[in-house]
């Protein structure tokens, strides 16, 4: 190419480009010679100009202006119709009262983080059924069999949940189930809650906060719910730190006894009341399918001293945890 290349063409080049880039590359791809004294002089005028910002040897970065929010013209009265799951029919329709203390936005990931059969699959699926009027997205590798096949095992699973009409007049589902096992990122449909059941990085865990932000990011205006799994007795999901920083909501699922879960409220960003810290039991009844005897628990006072030793008392029957009395808290 001639020698007498413009800023302007060379802007037009780097504007082909990706968010990051080489500049040897840049040159290479439109054929400028490696001497050229007008590419390295535009190259060199962009970064002073801060267009672009050298982040490695030969690397750059493009420099994307944005423009105040008018954070003053935002609706204040509007928030995710976003329902929490419940019982239904089994012990008088018992809850979390979760309505009443967590604000869940549009943008917002809810993290579920389990031990393995301690119940965030359960909670994930009540969540979906509770918000077909969203139009949900599924995605799980659990809920097919080789080849992409419908589960029949999945099927009964969700014909227990007798209380739920999954089907429009058409015959069609209210949700689409799709079966991914990897770059969930990659099938999210934006707008919509995106139910991913369950997200594993066991070789390379520290990469599920950028996961998760390209969940957040290519979700948009929807809620995306994320189960990941937890070991037993860790406060956070395997990934630890990096599991939390873009939840708005983190609740963690142990194992309580035969047949019986404890969720724990972690992170919430938009508490409307307290909530933080304060635990919940439930069981599941129908072969895992639906929510019972839903209730906020306390450690019992017989198996915990003041340095958090526990022993077995007849209390609590070995579950280190009883039953907390009253309704769940008012909010602010």
């Amino acid at each position: 190419m001639a020698e007498n290349l413009t800023q302007e063409t060379v802007w037009a080049f780097i504007e082909l480009e990706d968010n990051e880039f080489f500049v040897d590359r840049v040159r290479a791809k439109h054929k400028i010679a490696p001497d050229s004294s007008s590419f390295h002089s535009a190259i060199k005028r962009f970064t002073d100009q801060d267009k672009i910002k050298r982040i490695g040897r030969g690397l750059y970065r493009k420099v994307v202006t944005v423009e105040p929010i008018k954070w003053w013209e935002a609706d204040e009265s509007e928030t995710f119709d976003f329902r929490w799951p419940m019982g239904h029919g089994y012990d008088e329709y018992s809850e979390f009262g979760f309505e009443g203390l967590i604000e869940v936005n549009a943008g917002d990931i809810i993290i579920l983080a389990g031990e393995s059969n301690a119940g965030k699959t359960a909670f994930a699926l009540n969540i979906l059924a509770e918000n077909l009027h969203h139009g949900c997205v599924l995605m799980g590798n659990e809920y097919t069999v080789q080849g992409a096949k419908p589960s029949p095992k999945f099927k009964r699973r969700m014909q227990r949940m007798d209380w739920v009409d999954w089907m429009n007049g058409d015959g069609q589902p209210k949700f689409s189930l799709l079966p991914v096992e990897l770059n969930y990122e990659d099938h999210v449909v934006p707008g919509k809650i995106n139910i991913m059941d369950w997200i594993a990085l066991p070789d390379k865990f520290w990469q599920i906060r950028d996961v998760l932000h390209d969940i957040q990011k290519t979700n948009g205006a929807g809620v995306s719910v994320a189960c990941l799994q937890k070991g037993r007795g860790q406060e956070l999901a395997e990934g630890g730190k990096y599991t939390e920083q873009f939840a708005s909501v983190y609740l963690t699922f142990d194992r309580m006894g035969d047949n019986e879960t404890r969720l724990t409220v972690g992170k919430v960003k938009a508490p409307k009341g307290r909530v933080i810290g304060r635990t919940w039991g439930f069981e599941l009844v129908n072969y895992g399918a639906n929510l019972y005897n839903i209730r906020e628990i306390k450690k019992c006072p017989k198996c915990w001293d003041g340095l958090g030793k526990r022993e077995k008392c007849e209390e609590c029957n070995g579950k280190g945890w009883i039953d907390k009395p009253g309704k769940n808290e008012v909010p602010f």
